[in-house]
């Protein structure tokens, strides 16, 4: 070996000796970076998803009843609140294994709480409008000294330290937390699985998900195991679990019931920064949504008395309705079967004497990647640079290019507080052509995904619809974009489709048109199949669930 080459080799060995020091210097300044995981893993209640080997006792009197119904019960001394708890509790060991909807039963709590609601009834005297009514809470909200998580190994050991203000608002007014619901990890997705729990299957198809992130409430809800479940809703986490697991689900208007909800470990970020985040109750019925919104506004009194009054009568109402988004030469696609469920909804409200009109709010193509551009100041602005680096990495690896999202992807690399003023400057503006809709119209009726609950698809690979597909977070564009401007809506359940699966549209208004959304839902009941219990899916032979 000549001497040059010897030469060369030394240089080439020094060379990578180099890089492999620059590598492991930067993996470990990337490991140092990563924050360390909370605490230990909790013991999960196993026997929350496995089928017990003897049913419990169910008192069928006690369940798949209305909260309503639960609440004049209790009131009028026909059945106690710790037999109503029971029933709940007895059914949640029976048959949760088959949609691991309840992440935690607190069941010692629940009856201990029951027990003390049935002597305040003994007592006489005023009671709250939940009193002594099981409800589930979704595990985003604290629960004092219960697991919060968030299906998060990140967070695994964390345990709230108060009741998020949600969460108080629906106990001051009588409620019994059964226990918390099913996250997926981090909330961030329309399913519903994670790290810490078992994958939450929806109770009309186990092969398919109940959403997300409010899956596991709205599969417990629709599976008969609590009458009321609370959830959150930042992009579409109340409406579309609600739609996937034919609910009704109600996205509040932002900031009605303030920002401080006690959600999500340690309440990452800045306030400034907490946008697009709502609360917000899903039901089987109506009323039970009026009941519970009711209730939780019972804390907030000053945006309650900003509430609009509704109208009386159907014919009363300004209807506007689309069933397919278009921008410029593209659509957001829908599926045969949604658009037929809602023009057949249409004709019966012409029939009534409505007039509906197909229209379409403007700014739909700014309105996507404006919640991409708020979403990225809400999650990552306490992430170190390097890992946003690496989250961009794949942020833009699933960019199909349909909407303009670069912005976002450069504040996720640059988190620059001095332009957030110039994006709410525009966000204001967009939300106000939403506004400007809304003088010509009460509502609008619209889609919240193009067809019914999903399979499982953990690799978020493109959605067959009607022969095609679409991407994967394109099915789930439609709620969003009412995200940004901060107006409420209201998922309506229209059924089944031919296969068993719930359909749905959500109803739009005003901001603070909660009454409005309620009052129009319960005036157009008798024109659509609403709510179908899910016995009734089973014996007609659809579906898939667990032995």
């Amino acid at each position: 070996m000549t001497p040059a080459i010897r030469t060369t080799l030394k240089w080439i060995g020094l060379v990578i000796g180099a890089v492999l020091v620059m590598v492991a210097g930067l993996a470990g300044y990337i490991y140092s970076v990563i924050p360390a995981p909370i605490g230990d893993r909790p013991q999960l209640q196993e026997q929350l998803f496995r089928k017990p080997a003897q049913a419990f006792p169910v008192d069928e009197r006690l369940v798949h009843r209305p909260a309503t119904e639960l609440a004049a019960m209790i009131r009028d001394r026909q059945a106690t609140s710790t037999d109503i708890v029971q029933a709940h509790i007895n059914l949640i060991k029976n048959e949760n294994y088959r949609t691991n909807a309840f992440v935690w039963l607190f069941e010692d709590d629940a009856l201990a709480a029951a027990r003390r609601a049935d002597d305040a009834v003994a007592r006489g005297g005023p009671l709250g409008r939940l009193h002594g009514v099981p409800v589930s809470i979704k595990e985003e909200f604290w629960v004092t000294g219960k697991p919060n998580t968030i299906n998060s190994d990140m967070f695994r050991g964390f345990v709230a330290p108060r009741n998020a203000a949600v969460v108080d608002a629906w106990l001051g007014e009588g409620a019994i937390v059964l226990g918390t619901t099913n996250v997926p990890n981090l909330l961030i997705d329309w399913q519903t699985s994670g790290e810490i729990y078992p994958v939450a299957n929806n109770p009309y198809d186990a092969t398919r998900t109940p959403g997300g992130s409010t899956g596991g409430g709205a599969a417990a809800v629709a599976a008969g195991l609590a009458p009321l479940a609370l959830g959150g809703d930042m992009g579409g986490s109340i409406r579309v679990p609600a739609a996937f697991c034919g609910l009704y689900g109600l996205k509040t208007t932002e900031g009605s019931m303030g920002t401080d909800f006690g959600s999500f470990p340690g309440e990452p970020g800045s306030p400034k920064y907490r946008r697009m985040v709502t609360a917000g109750p899903l039901a089987r019925t109506v009323d039970d949504v009026e009941l519970a919104w009711r209730a939780l506004m019972s804390r907030w009194p000053d945006a309650m008395a900003r509430m609009q009054a509704a109208k009386p009568a159907l014919d009363q109402y300004r209807v506007a309705y689309l069933d397919e988004w278009t921008f410029g030469n593209d659509r957001m696609v829908v599926g045969k079967d949604t658009k037929e469920r809602l023009a057949t909804l249409v004709e019966a409200l012409r029939a009534q004497g409505v007039v509906a009109t197909n229209a379409q709010p403007e700014g739909f193509a700014a309105l996507v990647p404006m919640h991409s551009l708020l979403a990225a100041y809400l999650a990552f602005e306490k992430v170190p640079w390097i890992l946003r680096q690496l989250l961009l990495r794949e942020y833009r690896a699933g960019d199909t290019h349909r909407f303009d999202f670069s912005e976002a992807a450069d504040r996720m690399s640059d988190m620059d507080p001095g332009k957030y003023d110039d994006i709410l400057a525009r966000r204001d503006a967009l939300s106000a052509g939403i506004d400007a809709f809304f003088r010509n119209y009460d509502v609008l009726i619209l889609p919240v995904t193009p067809g019914p609950a999903i399979l499982h698809n953990p690799e978020h690979t493109p959605i067959a619809v009607d022969g095609g597909t679409i991407d994967y977070a394109d099915y789930f564009k439609y709620p969003l974009v009412f995200n940004v401007t901060g107006h409420p809506a209201l998922t309506v359940p229209l059924g089944l489709d031919r296969a068993g699966l719930p359909l749905a549209i959500q109803v739009v208004g005003p901001k603070y048109s909660e009454q409005t959304l309620i009052a129009f839902a319960r005036l157009i009941e008798p024109l659509h199949d609403g709510y179908v219990p899910l016995s009734t899916s089973l014996a007609a032979g659809s579906g898939s669930t667990p032995p």
